[in-house]
Order: structure tokens, then sequence, then C-alpha cells
């Protein structure tokens, strides 16, 4: 329970073992109280102020108050623990005194007995189940809670008089075997499941990273969020899974992490290290982002503001630039791999991600006709280049730039470029419509330099189109607005939106994607034998 993720199991796990043998302690005390007012013995009122329902109903308020305070908040692991012990002794010694209050119509204490030791024994399994608590913990709670249980047991026996053949001590350690049996049992349980959560986290294990919760997963491969067990430092491990992993896409993985370490500049995402475990995981640890990607940003806040359109763009082309220059075409440029941070008290730094798709035209033709096939279309719709379209074989730099110039298009009007309900009709119009200029679309005025640098990335024929991404840089760095955008207005705004958007919010959405959301994701179309 050293982290974060295990103190919210078990807090979880606490609210559910005191909600549920509250429930059902509750259900067992109303059957009762309709048993008892229908046999006539008692009346009501009579039947619900007698001792033992009271002890009762203080059982069950102890665990719905619990599983009220295990709920909601962040409470401490040393407070957790105390609560679900405290909770399971002071529970069964309620049960233990229900026995002393003998009921009118129950001549034979066992009538009593049976039920409260019955009561005992499933609180104390319920515990063992539910809890995490190592097998030293777990005996010493349920022998302490089960406690109570035996000198209530004597004296109820002591109570029978000579109805019963056996003293009452020898009955009561009778009863109290069985008690003990349930002790064991639960201890035993609470070995094996503690045993198997134990073996679960050595299975996260990967080298020295400790895997937590997931968030991400794509096409190639599964984001963790970890930490290093020497350096605790926050960390994403991405990780291709055996069932995966084909020689086709453990050769594409191995290549992505391999030419992604290449890459120095502070606004591509960092590798630490990469490796495969013993069972044949191939997986890369990279730096952990804290951030709100470029997609979720339109949605939560709508179109940006020019001077914080072109902030942005220029750091991608930076990125970009660095990777072109070394033969690297990322080929999947879209919003959701442009991570905006806030990283060392700086707002607004760029992290491009994701480089699974990425060419190297550089690396041999051999290489890259393995690794790509020359009849798919590869990447994402709604930002792929008339080039990528017809032959992936002619993609090159200025593909890449098509890809920022509509993702450029995007942030300022909040709309893609071209709006579709299917792969071949947003390709069709990539290959054969003009772009309505942003400043048609847009709720707000855009600058005619940040619009036609826009444009001219959008240009059909690549030649037409911005030399390279310093090119484009440039051009961007030129216009008018292009140092409006200041770290004051940045920091503002990380003040006030952007602790709602970054973090866990980056998690895969659930459920099946709608026709407009699959063209926001990364696909390989198979073009052969099509005309």
């Amino acid at each position: 329970m050293d982290s974060e993720e295990g103190r919210d199991f078990l807090q979880r796990r606490i609210s559910l073992f005191a909600g549920l043998s509250g429930s059902l302690s509750l259900g067992f005390f109303l059957a009762l109280n309709a048993i008892a007012s229908v046999s006539g013995d008692l009346s009501f009122r009579q039947w619900l102020w007698h001792v033992s329902n009271q002890l009762h109903l203080a059982a069950i308020a102890i665990l719905l108050c619990v599983w009220l305070a295990t709920r909601t908040g962040k409470r401490k692991v040393e407070s957790l623990q105390l609560m679900e012990a405290g909770c399971a002794f002071v529970v069964c010694a309620a049960y233990a005194m229900m026995s002393l209050g003998k009921l009118p119509f129950d001549p034979i204490p066992d009538a009593q007995a049976g039920p409260l030791v019955l009561a005992t024994t499933f609180t104390l399994m319920a515990r063992a189940i539910l809890v995490p608590s190592s097998p030293r913990r777990t005996l010493i709670v349920t022998t302490l809670a089960s406690i109570p249980l035996v000198p209530c047991l004597f004296i109820l026996y002591s109570r029978g008089g000579p109805t019963y053949p056996m003293p009452a001590p020898v009955l009561a350690a009778t009863v109290s075997l069985w008690l003990v049996l349930g002790v064991i049992i639960s201890v035993v349980t609470s070995r094996v499941i503690y045993g198997l959560r134990q073996r679960v986290r050595q299975a996260m294990q990967l080298g020295q990273y400790s895997l937590e919760d997931k968030i991400g997963e794509g096409g190639m491969g599964i984001v963790y969020r970890a930490s290093h067990a020497m350096l605790r430092r926050p960390t994403a491990i991405k990780l291709l899974p055996p069932e995966r992993a084909g020689e086709s896409n453990l050769l594409r993985f191995e290549r992505e992490v391999q030419l992604t370490a290449r890459l120095t500049h502070p606004n591509t995402v960092s590798i630490y290290d990469y490796g495969r475990t013993p069972d044949g995981v191939f997986y890369y640890a990279m730096e952990l982002l804290d951030g709100v990607d470029l997609e979720r940003l339109v949605e939560a806040d709508g179109p940006q503001p020019a001077a914080r359109v072109v902030h942005v763009l220029r750091q991608v082309c930076g990125a970009l630039a660095e990777a072109h220059e070394i033969g690297l075409i990322h080929r999947d440029i879209k919003p959701a791999n442009i991570i905006l941070c806030l990283r060392g008290g700086m707002p607004d730094v760029v992290k491009v991600v994701d480089f699974g798709l990425v060419k190297h035209v550089g690396g041999g033709e051999s290489q890259n006709l393995l690794l790509t096939n020359t009849n798919t279309i590869t990447g994402t719709p709604l930002y792929l280049a008339p080039e990528a379209i017809i032959s992936s074989s002619d993609v090159d730099a200025r593909s890449d730039l098509y890809a920022v110039g509509a993702v450029g298009y995007f942030l300022l009007t909040g709309k893609h470029v071209f709006e579709g309900g299917s792969v071949v009709e947003i390709c069709g119009h990539h290959l054969h419509t003009r772009p309505r200029p942003p400043s048609e679309r847009a709720d707000r005025p855009i600058p005619g330099d940040v619009e036609a640098a826009i444009l001219s990335c959008l240009e059909k024929d690549p030649s037409l189109r911005p030399r390279d991404a310093r090119a484009l840089e440039s051009a961007l760095g030129s216009t008018a607005c292009a140092h409006d955008w200041t770290v004051e207005l940045a920091r503002s705004w990380w003040t006030e939106k952007g602790e709602g958007l970054t973090g866990k919010s980056r998690a895969p959405r659930p459920g099946p994607l709608t026709p407009s959301a699959q063209l926001t994701r990364t696909v390989a179309v198979d073009l052969r034998g099509r005309g």
C-alpha cells in the first residue's frame, strides 16, 4: 500500500466490506422484525426496543458509518487500517453481547448462539476476502474480534440449567471450536488472496519499473503510468503485449523506440529506457506527460486565439525539424499526438508523441519495404496529405507539414479542414477539394498572415507548401501576433482551466467509436485490388 493506487484500492475495498456487511445485516434485522411481528410473541415496539435489537442496530450503524467515511475523500493508510480493524472488533463484540439479551420465546440458548457464531464468522470471512491484509494481520484482527464471543457464550450456557447434558464450559468450548475454525479459514483465505495480489504486482513489474494505472491504448501498444524503483521518477511505460507481438509488429515497435530515442529536441517526448521481459513483453520507458492533448483542449475550451496557435505550432515545427533533418517522417501528426504541458514552471510547453508510424527515408529500401506496405494508406484520415493517399512511397517531410496545417486549422476554428461520414469521403476531399479559409468558419477574427501560413501547408501540391519545418516555423514567427501570447497569459489559462484537463483525463474513452470518432484514429486501409 505504498502507492497512491494501493491506498485508493484499500479504501475502496474497506468501503465494499462495510457496505456489503452492513446491508446484509440490515436485511437480516428487518426479516427478524417481520417474523417477530407475525408470531405475536412480542409487540413490534417491545421487539424493537429489546437489548438484542439495540445491539444489532449499533453494529449496523457502525458498518454504515465506515462505509460512508470511505466512500469519498482520501484517508491515510494508517487511518484506514485502524478503521477496518476497529470496525471488525466492535461489530463482532456487539454480535457477541446480543447473546446476553435473552428473549422470552428462546427457552434454549442455542437458538441465539448458533446465528451469532455464524454472523461473527461471516463478518470475519467477508473481511478476509474483500480487504487487502497480510495473513499475520488477519490472524491478529480475527482473533481479537472473536474473543468477546467466548465469555458471552459461557454466560449464555450457564443460564441453561439442567436441560444441558454437558457442563457450560464444555458447551462453550464446543461452540468456540467452530469459531476457531472460522478464524483459521479466514487466515488461509487472506493468505491465498494476499499471495495472488503479490503475484499480480510482480507481474506488473518491468525491470526496475512498477506499472500503476493504464492511461492510454493504441494499435501499437498500451501505455501505463509507472515509477522507477530507485529514482521514484514518474514515468510512462509503453508495452507491446505478447498477443500483439507478431514479427512485423515487433519490428515496428522496436524501430519506434530506437528512432525516437535519437531525438533530443525539448518538444519531443524523451525516451529513458527500453527492454524485453523474460515472458516476451517488449517495452520502453518515456517521460510522463501530465498535460492535455490538443484534441481535448479544443473539445473542452473551444477554438484557441491565433497567437496561442502560432506559439504551439512553432514548437511542433521545432520538434519536426530535428526529426526531418535525420530522415524521420512522423506520418501521424494530429491533435491527439501533441500534448500541451506545464513543465518546470513554464506553461504551454509542447510535446510531440507517438512515433509509431515513423518512416525513415534514409534507412534503406529493404527496411522500409519490410515495415511499410505500399498498398496501404497509413495515418489518421482527417490529417492525411494527398500524396499519402495516392502513394505511401511519396510521403516526405512536407506531408507532415500538411498535417501541421490541418492541426492549426482545427485549433483556430474548432472544426476539421474537411468533414465527412467515411474515410473514403474524407480522402476524396483531401485529393480534390480546396479548403475554405479558416476565417470563414471561425467565430473570432483570424489575422491574414496566420491564415496564409495555415493555407500554404494545405496545398495539394507538396512543392507549393513551405520548404521544410524550419521555413514554416520562420513564417509563423514573422506573423504580427507571433509574440502576443505571453507567459502571463499562458499562466493565467493554466491557473483557471489547466488543472481540470490534465493528468488522468487522457485515459481512453470507453465504448464503441462513432463514425466521426473513427476518423480521428490512426488507420491502415488496404488498397490492393481497388481501381
